[in-house]
């Protein structure tokens, strides 16, 4: 008998080892397979046994949630791992309002979440509604003030059910594909009494007689309820009804709207003044494959815990849609060390906001029931290190048609498109041979390319401030002496008006890349220093700024750049952090290890304000 060949996937292969197999038979000895029925036959076997084989590829591709494709597996295999897929999020927005009375028999005035709000963006508008109800006392002004309003775009329906004996524990399909469920509530009512159910991630705590009901996203996308089983949470009555009340989102759509108007009345009041405090962020579309895929066994290995620095990414991550990168650290990692705290930076989606609401949120209703009792925890806002590049590019004019302009434009572009694949975001780290690498890629004719680097940080010092701005700034790096310069701007020093910038001194007689150098105002009438405002660490790359006072700005800019280049041997730059000491035996403010967000400075000209192009690339033609 011949050897039996089942590698062999393809129509064409399997129909050659069918024919080869029966032409070894003594049976077939004489036939002619290609040109009798039997080829007729070989197809049809062929074509079957290649079903199959495509048929099981299929089925066991979609058992994994590695190679699953259709987004039903991904969801059902998650599903197993104790992970829900996101929803469509609302984006929010905060106001104040101001309503004048017009009833003079009323004291107080209540915003409830049955008042909507109208924004518009790009033509299209949205419906916006209050999302917690709000109760304001009469001023001596004859107004009424709402402070902090938080307000969410969509539209609030509501769905109701017969729970029947055959579906006492759902499950409950919502017939609406845009739901976002963090605003999913849920109430029964039996024989004419009404119950709120509690929505629950989890078993932990709940009994046979809990209130509680589940949410799951269904083979066709759709979220539906799910409630006990009388063992684990308490089963529905039959006949009882479920109501299901929720708003449909547009998610990402609204974000960025900032104009708002009153639709109808606030209790029959209608002269409302709105001040907008943040405008609308955090919408986002109904989680991908790819990120659920990313997410799930991710979520699994915290184990509803939060514990390690992966725990408490994975967590803030899946809870909050608007966080597009979270760093958690411990404070041990902090120079000097603050032991007890985990420190969180949270870079949100672009046009998003973290709010003090949001940051609330991850701290009572996801950190605080999975985190270690002793265990608090600290926000620290994202740290920007803006770099700077002024580059030589040699190219062969004989391998391209291009002209120099043309050759740096597309240098410009490659550069632009490293910082937003490669940086950009936190814990990331620039690599200057990467970049160099990928200049090198764009065109056959770029022989060689050659950067200088430049760091930048800007300052929001007001200036209405007495006191100036005081702080360390780590620019993450070895500072090459002498190379500290500001933009220029205003300061009043002892009573008198200068204009001038900052630059450093180096302290020692002879250059010295690990001493120390001292910061100072510099009037440029005379280029001759003022005062001193502060010290560097050449070594460490710690900049130590002491009461800068900024009396006015110039050149259109709100802030203060103070930029620098970094020593020779720096040609990578990580948001890591210096350790100088283990143990902290003072009260001191501790430097963030890792909320710094790496990014390109893309500055143009600015004479006025004495800031030079973040980007400067010369293009050269070049031949042996």
């Amino acid at each position: 008998m011949a050897a039996l060949r089942i590698t062999e996937l393809d129509f064409a292969a399997i129909k050659n080892n069918l024919r080869t197999y029966l032409a070894a038979q003594e049976e077939f000895t004489d036939y002619d397979f290609t040109g009798s029925a039997l080829n007729v036959l070989l197809d049809v076997l062929s074509y079957n046994t290649h079903y199959n084989a495509v048929l099981a590829n299929l089925v066991a591709n979609e058992m994994f949630i590695d190679t699953a494709i259709k987004r039903n597996s991904v969801v059902s295999i998650a599903k197993t791992l104790g992970y829900i897929p996101r929803s469509t999020t609302s984006s929010k927005a905060f106001v104040n309002l101001v309503v004048t009375r017009t009833d003079e028999s009323s004291s107080t005035l209540t915003l409830t979440p049955a008042v909507k709000f109208n924004a518009s963006i790009n033509s299209n508008a949205y419906t916006f509604n209050v999302n917690e109800t709000q109760v304001a006392t009469l001023t001596g002004e004859n107004t009424y003030v709402f402070n902090n309003v938080e307000l969410i775009e969509g539209v609030r329906l509501s769905n109701s059910f017969v729970a029947t004996t055959d579906l006492l524990s759902g499950p409950f399909v919502i017939p609406n594909q845009n739901i976002d469920t963090t605003t999913i509530e849920v109430s029964v009512t039996v024989d004419g009494t009404t119950t709120t159910y509690i929505r629950k991630e989890n078993i932990v705590d709940v009994t046979s007689t809990s209130k509680v009901f589940w949410i799951e996203e269904n083979n066709q996308g759709e979220t539906q309820i799910v409630f006990g089983d009388d063992v684990v949470g308490a089963k529905l009555t039959a006949n009882s009804v479920v109501i299901v009340s929720y708003i449909a989102s547009n998610g990402s759509e609204s974000n960025g709207a900032r104009n708002f108007t009153l639709i109808g009345d606030i209790d029959g009041e209608d002269s409302v003044s709105i001040t907008v405090l943040s405008p609308a962020g955090g919408g986002a579309e109904k989680e991908s494959i790819d990120s659920i895929r990313f997410n799930a066994p991710k979520y699994n290995a915290t184990r509803n815990r939060a514990v390690t620095s992966e725990d408490y990414r994975t967590l803030i991550k899946q809870n909050l849609p608007k966080a597009r990168e979270v760093a958690v650290w411990g404070g041990e990692e902090n120079d000097p060390p603050i032991y007890g705290k985990v420190f969180i930076t949270i870079d949100p989606v672009q046009g998003a906001t973290l709010t003090e609401a949001d940051k609330d949120y991850i701290t009572e209703t996801i950190l605080r029931p999975r985190s270690v009792m002793s265990i608090q925890h600290q926000f620290v806002d994202p740290d920007y290190v803006y770099i700077g590049l002024e580059g030589v590019v040699n190219y062969n004019p004989k391998l391209t048609s291009l002209r120099s302009t043309d050759i740096s434009a597309l240098v410009d572009a490659e550069i632009e498109d490293y910082f937003n694949d490669e940086l950009g975001t936190l814990d990331k780290t620039f690599f200057l041979s990467r970049l160099t690498e990928r200049v090198k890629d764009i065109n056959t004719s770029i022989v060689s390319s050659v950067f200088d680097m430049e760091l930048q940080r800007r300052i929001s010092i007001g200036t209405s401030s007495t006191s100036g701005f005081s702080g360390n700034l780590n620019y993450l790096a070895a500072i090459d002496p002498e190379t500290i310069k500001s933009s220029r701007f205003v300061s009043t020093i002892s009573g008198v008006t200068y204009t001038g910038y900052l630059q450093d001194f180096g302290d020692d007689t002879v250059q010295n890349d690990t001493g120390t150098g001292t910061i100072k105002f510099i009037n440029e009438e005379t280029m001759l220093p003022v005062t001193n405002v502060g010290t560097v660490n050449y070594r460490t790359g710690i900049v130590s700024l002491a009461n800068v006072n900024v009396s006015r700005y110039l050149g259109n800019v709100n802030q203060l750049y103070l930029s620098l280049r970094p020593q020779p041997l720096y040609q990578n730059i990580t948001s890591g952090v210096v350790r100088t000491s283990d143990i902290s035996t003072f009260a001191v403010e501790a430097r963030p290890a890792k909320n710094t967000i790496l990014t390109i400075n893309n500055s143009t000209s600015n004479t006025t304000a004495g800031i030079a192009p973040g980007i400067v690339i010369t293009s050269r033609p070049y031949s042996d």
